[in-house]
Order: C-alpha cells, then sequence, then structure tokens
C-alpha cells in the first residue's frame, strides 16, 4: 500500500445529508403527493459517502458491492443523512457499514464495499 494508504483504519467515517426531491423520488402511485426517496437514490447516497470518507486517504477507489435494505419512507422535502463507516480492510477491499436516517428513523441500512485502485 502507498503511504497514504496506510491511513486506512477501521472507524474511518463521514456524513452527509440530501433534501428529497427531484431525481431522488419516486412515486408508487404515480402521484406527486405521493413521492417518496426512491431505493437507488438512497443507495447512490450510500456510496457517495463512501468515497467521501476515503478523501485524502486513498486515490481512488471503485465500488463493486451493496447489501442494504430499504426499511422506511422519507416523504418529498425532507432531509436524510447518511453515514459511512469503515468497519473492515482485506487488502485493497474495504468494506462499510452504511446507514440512512430520516429524523430518528431508520431509513436503510446495509454494508457497501469498495476496491482501492490505482489510477
Amino acid at each position: 500500500m502507498s503511504e497514504t494508504q496506510d491511513r486506512l483504519e477501521i472507524g474511518l467515517s463521514a456524513t452527509r445529508t440530501l433534501v428529497v426531491e427531484g431525481s431522488h423520488l419516486y412515486s408508487p402511485t404515480g402521484k406527486d403527493e405521493h413521492s417518496v426517496l426512491s431505493s437507488p437514490a438512497m443507495i447512490m447516497e450510500m456510496e457517495i459517502v463512501c468515497v467521501e470518507a476515503l478523501q485524502g486517504v486513498v486515490e481512488a477507489s471503485v465500488g463493486f458491492h451493496v447489501d442494504v435494505k430499504h426499511i422506511a419512507p422519507t416523504p418529498h422535502g425532507e432531509s436524510v443523512e447518511t453515514t459511512a463507516t469503515l468497519i473492515e480492510i482485506d487488502g485493497k477491499k474495504l468494506r462499510f457499514k452504511v446507514e440512512t436516517k430520516y429524523g430518528e428513523t431508520l431509513v436503510g441500512t446495509g454494508t457497501h464495499r469498495r476496491a482501492v485502485i490505482n489510477l
């Protein structure tokens, strides 16, 4: 590993906030008033926050596995907070615990795996 990658350690984390609007929405009925945070948008937030946790520590990484549950809705216009915490380092393979919350409500949870790559 490079000198920068030597700074990788269990517990490394980041958090970001997203306002649920526009392309983040899905309506199960097709009606705007029923729009909620879509699963793909939640998963994208989980992947982005993992990348943010690695900023300044690794040059680049790619996602290769997502295992999450979307368990509660978040209405249009509300904010969610997504946190990623590094829980495993296996050579160049990393595993993060990811969680998305709407206030105190757990919206999504699971793991995301990334591989450190050389550019």
